[in-house]
């Protein structure tokens, strides 16, 4: 999921009262939000269809329970424990957050691939990432060890989410995820799941909700980790006992890895592999990743590899993808752990943009 999304500014006249960036929130003061949120008041559902229509800001007027008002909060109450009023003002404190829901239509991975590509293989970020492949050489090695992930995979799966840190996303997580959560139908249930997920692990580290960034789409840190991810798949690499994916730069790295080795990566296996046009009679795409044949069945059905590519195991499973490129498609068997990276993004056009870019990045050796 992306990063680096601008935040409105949130400037204002000397003497005006100073929205809040994160919460959306009026403040005269610096003070724990947490503090004040029984002083808010929520937005009426009529007010807030017209918010998220057209994007403008409106005065709240009365109050309600937001337990009643969106019943799939109810079970986080009886099932993790929280305090229903705190729960319950902690949203209804929150302004609304209509940009996320435009975001949302209008994803990179939607592009076709010549143009998806140039986005994350340009010079800065294939030279920036082959300068932190060799200044972390000895950590990244470790990681390599411990959970099979080569160096390169792991740089690029950093470079693609944040640029290697340096666009980790500046959107107000809990006001994105409740926002989508709330007023994006198509994809709603997911948000409820994942702002859940993020209200835990805020607790679970002593977080204030209220203060944390990240992408539109609630992903937090410098890999770009969703709150269920995060609370499953981060890890403590540098023994200090805290799982920090924010700055620890050994967390960051060694939680990617575990990621991609608890969904199934396979140490010193292949990825891709480029397939020779006209594909032969017979030959379709692929239905699905999950629909992988052996590598000889491909072959016996006269696929054959663009010169020049190794040849992969005889029984090493492959789907047969198309990719757009300026000249027409292109073809390519990819493997397992091609599909490993499709569980990080489901596009695969995100798994092979972090293929290329490892093979950028390793290039400098």
């Amino acid at each position: 999921m992306r990063q680096g999304d601008p935040i409105p500014a949130g400037g204002c006249p000397d003497g005006a009262v100073s929205p809040d960036p994160v919460s959306g929130r009026a403040s005269v003061s610096r003070r724990s939000c947490l503090a004040c949120l029984g002083a808010f008041l929520l937005l009426p559902t009529s007010a807030l269809a017209e918010v998220a229509v057209a994007g403008e800001v409106r005065d709240r007027v009365g109050s309600a329970d937001m337990v009643d008002r969106f019943p799939w909060l109810a079970p986080w109450i009886a099932e993790d424990g929280w305090d229903r009023k705190w729960l319950s003002d902690l949203l209804s404190g929150l302004e609304p957050y209509p940009q996320v829901l435009k975001m949302m239509d209008r994803q990179a991975e939607a592009l076709p691939y010549y143009k998806y590509r140039p986005i994350f293989l340009d010079k800065a970020r294939i030279a920036g990432g082959r300068e932190r492949f060799r200044r972390h050489r000895e950590l990244l090695a470790r990681i390599e060890a411990r959970f099979g992930v080569p160096p390169e995979v792991v740089v690029a799966i950093w470079g693609v989410e944040s640029n290697y840190g340096a666009l980790a996303g500046k959107h107000p997580v809990l006001r994105s995820l409740f926002t989508l959560a709330s007023q994006y139908p198509r994809r709603a249930v997911f948000f409820q799941g994942q702002l859940r997920e993020f209200l835990l692990l805020c607790r679970e580290e002593g977080w204030d909700p209220l203060r944390l960034t990240g992408s539109y789409a609630g992903a937090m840190g410098q890999v770009q980790m969703i709150p269920g991810t995060m609370r499953q798949y981060a890890v403590d690499f540098d023994g200090d006992g805290v799982r920090d994916v924010f700055s620890q730069l050994e967390d960051v790295l060694a939680s990617a890895a575990n990621y991609l080795f608890r969904f199934g990566w396979e140490r010193g296996a292949p990825l891709v592999a480029a397939v020779a046009v006209p594909l032969p009679a017979g030959v379709s795409i692929s239905p699905s990743l999950k629909e992988m044949r052996p590598w000889r069945e491909w072959r016996e059905a006269g696929l054959r590899l663009v010169t020049g590519v190794a040849e992969p195991p005889s029984e090493a499973a492959a789907a047969l993808i198309t990719l757009e490129v300026e000249s027409g498609p292109a073809y390519y068997l990819v493997f397992n752990n091609f599909r490993v990276i499709t569980r990080w993004n489901l596009s695969s056009r995100y798994a092979m943009v972090v293929h290329e870019l490892a093979l950028a990045i390793r290039e400098s050796g």
